[in-house]
C-alpha cells in the first residue's frame, strides 16, 4: 500500500543572515495528523524555519512542498529564493495556517471581526457563514464570551486562543505555531 502524500515536506532548507548560516540543511516530513515539535535555544532558528516555510522569510536553498506540490521558487540577486509564482504562493499560504508568537491580531477589530476577515476576503464566505463558523471556533477555544472584545482587553492566553481560532477559520491543511505555550494563562 502506497503511503499518503505528506501534508508538508521540507528538503535541505538553508537560511543565512550575512555570513551566519541559521538553517543548515533542514529536512522534515509531516503527514496528516502529525504533531511535530521543534526544540532549540533562543536564536537557534525555530521561528526562522517556520517563517521560511510560508516565505515570510526567504531561504537560500532547499525545497518546500505542500500536499506534494513544490513551491515554485527562483533565485533573487541577493541569493535568496523567492516566489516564482505569486498566485501559487498565495494559494498555498491559505493552506498553511500560522499562529504567530505575538499573535498579530488587528487591534482596531473585535475578536469576532479578526476571525471573519480572512474567510470573507480569501475564501469568499458570506458574513453570516463566517460568523457562524467563527462563533463555533470561539466556543471550542473557550472565549466565545470575548467575541466583541478588542485584543488589548484580553489576556495573553485569550489573545493566543483568538489567534488559534482565526487560523482554524481558514481551514488550513497544516498549522504552524511559533512559541505555542508562551502566553498560556495560569
Amino acid at each position: 500500500m502506497a503511503e499518503a502524500t505528506p501534508a508538508l515536506e521540507i528538503r535541505n532548507l538553508h537560511k543565512r543572515y550575512g555570513a551566519q548560516e541559521i538553517l543548515k540543511g533542514i529536512s522534515l516530513t509531516a503527514r496528516d495528523g502529525d504533531v511535530i515539535s521543534i526544540l532549540g535555544s533562543s536564536g537557534s532558528g525555530k521561528s526562522t524555519l517556520l517563517r521560511c516555510i510560508n516565505l515570510l522569510e526567504n531561504p537560500h536553498q532547499g525545497q518546500i512542498l505542500v500536499a506534494g506540490e513544490a513551491l515554485k521558487l527562483k533565485a533573487a540577486k541577493n541569493g535568496e529564493l523567492v516566489a516564482a509564482d505569486n498566485r501559487q504562493i498565495n494559494r498555498l499560504r491559505s493552506e498553511i495556517g500560522f499562529v504567530f508568537q505575538n499573535f498579530n491580531l488587528w487591534p482596531h477589530m473585535s475578536v469576532l471581526d479578526n476571525i471573519i476577515e480572512a474567510p470573507r476576503r480569501v475564501l469568499g464566505q458570506s458574513k453570516a457563514e463566517a460568523i457562524e463558523h467563527a462563533e463555533a471556533l470561539l466556543d471550542k477555544v473557550g472565549i466565545h464570551n470575548k467575541r466583541h472584545s478588542y485584543p488589548a482587553e484580553l489576556s495573553g492566553g485569550q489573545q493566543q486562543r483568538a489567534a488559534i481560532a482565526r487560523t482554524l477559520a481558514m481551514k488550513p491543511k497544516v498549522i504552524l505555531f511559533d512559541e505555542p505555550t508562551s502566553a498560556l494563562d495560569p
